[in-house]
């Protein structure tokens, strides 16, 4: 990605407050989960969610979330909870 196009996507986030949900492989959310140590983790039922330390933008942060056997990353305000995070994946769900 050149800087501008990295440029035009934190711009996007920033408008935005963050990039939607999208479906990610297991593999690359074991990755972000031991990247570093992960913040705000909650496990309720056949859910999972946490949010990676480091922010991406402002106070933009990478979350990434687990609904049964689907995985989700998505971009969203730190203070983002994990039932919010949960519905924003299953309203992903929904579009399909």
């Amino acid at each position: 990605m050149t800087y501008e196009e990295t440029m035009a996507r934190y711009d996007a986030m920033r408008r935005n407050r963050g990039e939607a949900p999208r479906r990610i492989e297991e593999s690359r959310f074991f990755d972000m989960f031991e990247v570093l140590f992960p913040a705000d983790w909650h496990r309720v039922g056949d859910t999972e969610s946490f949010r990676v330390p480091e922010c991406q933008t402002d106070d933009l942060y990478t979350f990434c979330a687990r609904i049964g056997g689907q995985h989700y990353e998505l971009i969203a305000p730190k203070g983002t909870t994990h039932a919010q995070i949960i519905e924003l994946c299953k309203s992903l769900e929904d579009d399909e």
